[in-house]
């Protein structure tokens, strides 16, 4: 599994780029921590470090409300172009 900061899975999710996420527990002493999984489009998986659960499971809910608004599939290509003029 590759590991990538929060904010690569962060644009990764926003993109459309990842089909599934999950939380896996981290080996700990004393405090639980977890990392965040996600399964990529491709198949592959990228992890996170392990985080203080409380923390990851904030950011996990949020990325989950991120894959369900479905940012990019929203804009369509014609209208990104529509305004764009070249100089000559």
């Amino acid at each position: 599994m590759n590991v990538k900061s929060l904010l690569d899975i962060e644009g990764l999710v926003l993109n459309g780029f990842v089909t599934d996420m999950r939380l896996e527990d981290c080996k700990s002493s004393k405090v639980r921590s977890s990392r965040l999984v996600a399964r990529l489009i491709d198949g592959s998986e990228v992890v996170s470090d392990c985080y203080d659960y409380s923390r990851i499971s904030r950011i996990y809910l949020i990325f989950i409300k991120y894959s369900e608004k479905k940012w990019v599939s929203s804009v369509s290509a014609s209208n990104m172009m529509n305004g764009i003029t070249y100089d000559r």
